[in-house]
């Protein structure tokens, strides 16, 4: 990020160096995949150099959506196993991100599926 966002002058660059360190040391408890991933998103929509917030609400937002994301697919297979059951079996999602997982059990006499 210290390459994409060089400062106008040269004296500057000591100035720049600190900043760098404490940005690095600010977001140092972040996942650095989706570091990596919040710094890209981010060098395609701005000119500027993020705040150490600014990178960590982009790191929320990233993983919000993702987090959507896999539980949208373990409905859809939830959904998919649902449909083709015959055993007397109903598929569901229980616990909470990032433990979410499938589950069976067996469907109660009389319950819609």
């Amino acid at each position: 990020m210290g390459l994409r966002y060089r400062p106008s002058v040269q004296a500057d660059l000591e100035a720049h160096a600190e900043t760098m360190r404490l940005l690095i040391l600010d977001v140092a408890d972040i996942p650095p995949a989706l570091l990596e991933r919040a710094c890209r998103k981010w060098v395609r929509a701005s000119r500027f150099m993020p705040k150490a917030s600014e990178l960590i609400d982009l790191c929320r937002e990233i993983h919000s959506q993702e987090a959507a994301g896999g539980i949208d697919q373990l409905q859809r297979h939830c959904d998919d196993l649902n449909a083709r059951e015959h055993g007397g079996r109903v598929w569901f999602i229980t616990g909470e991100a990032p433990n979410r997982r499938i589950e069976v059990r067996q469907r109660q006499e009389g319950a819609a599926a």
